[in-house]
């Protein structure tokens, strides 16, 4: 059955592909009024915004992802109850990220990190993780109007043919649409239930979101092999399109997180650049990362990276930082 929710105003959302702009894809598609240098959240302002821009003071905000469509920005979040111990897929959304939609819980319990929505046909596609049980496994679900989500269906984990995800569990997807096809970007890992190990990232790709076939059976396409990504490697990647190449950001390191990027012509063979320089706050001070970059929400060429940061305490929370080369972060 459907999980259904309720809330005070409904919005309207289109039903065509062509209304909306995906952030979490590799391009937009503009066929509204807005001219194609207009600001795609007109309330935004980003000198008015306070860092951490979202906090909670009992539930911890992890992994966002988000969505530009009709002058707001969709969310979906891991909603951590530390007190209950309890993981779901959390779901709000703002007009100038100063005052956020009531939160709703959209996922059973056990589930988290979601990595990005995408549009399919007449519907919403949102990708996840299972995390409730081992093996850990990545699931999809879907919308028609991005209120109202199906049950997780798994969609992928790794399976013999992969000689280095040697815990066999996959975590943190990430799906992009592709000259006809879907990658899907997801986190391995060596370090289950051991004192050492990494987190590594790897690709998938399907031409139907059910049939996948593994690009990267024998080895990762973002080792742990950089000073920076010690001791425990990397997870949590976002993928776009820029200058006619593939930029991804990602989580370098677990312990120690902070966030590097990388470049590819292919989205299969990646070279890393280093480190992003990102503004540190107190609240993130000992560690921060899940990147996720909104762009056009001010003007062309101005980046928006939304990211959890975590203080000495260990409680997370969001932050909103702008850039306009992908590298720093203030």
């Amino acid at each position: 059955m459907p999980i259904r929710h309720t809330r005070r105003k409904y919005l309207r959302l289109a039903s065509g592909a062509l209304t909306t702009m995906l952030w979490g894809n590799y391009s937009s598609l503009r066929a509204d009024s807005r001219a194609a240098d207009a600001p795609a959240l007109p309330k935004f302002r980003y000198e008015a915004i306070p860092n951490p821009v979202w906090r909670l003071p009992n539930i911890h905000l992890r992994d966002p992802a988000a969505l530009v469509h009709e002058g707001k920005v969709h969310l979906w979040f891991t909603y951590y109850d530390p007190k209950n111990v309890t993981w779901h897929i959390g779901q709000s959304a703002t007009e100038d990220f100063l005052q956020f939609e009531p939160i709703r819980l959209i996922s059973p319990s056990g589930y988290a990190s979601p990595g990005n929505v995408i549009r399919v046909g007449d519907e919403w596609i949102l990708c996840y993780q299972q995390y409730a049980e081992f093996p850990h496994y990545l699931c999809i679900a879907r919308s028609r109007d991005l209120l109202h989500w199906s049950e997780p269906e798994r969609i992928f984990n790794t399976g013999p043919e992969n000689l280095w995800n040697i815990d066999r569990r996959t975590i943190d997807p990430l799906i992009i649409p592709w000259e006809g096809r879907y990658y899907l970007f997801y986190t391995g890992s060596t370090r289950w239930g051991r004192q050492s190990g990494h987190n590594l990232i790897g690709l998938a790709v399907s031409d139907d979101l059910k049939n996948w076939t593994d690009l990267s059976p024998d080895l990762p396409i973002i080792s742990a092999d950089q000073d920076y990504e010690q001791p425990d490697g990397n997870e949590n990647n976002w993928v776009l399109r820029r200058e006619d190449r593939w930029f991804m950001l990602y989580s370098a390191g677990l312990r120690h997180q902070k966030i590097a990027y990388a470049v590819s012509d292919d989205l299969i063979h990646w070279q890393k650049k280093g480190l992003c320089r990102v503004k540190v706050f107190p609240e993130s001070s000992r560690r921060f990362g899940a990147p996720v970059v909104l762009e056009g929400l001010t003007a062309p060429n101005t980046f928006h990276m939304l990211f959890q940061g975590e203080d000495s305490s260990g409680h997370v929370s969001f932050f909103l930082l702008e850039s306009r080369n992908l590298i720093d972060w203030e």
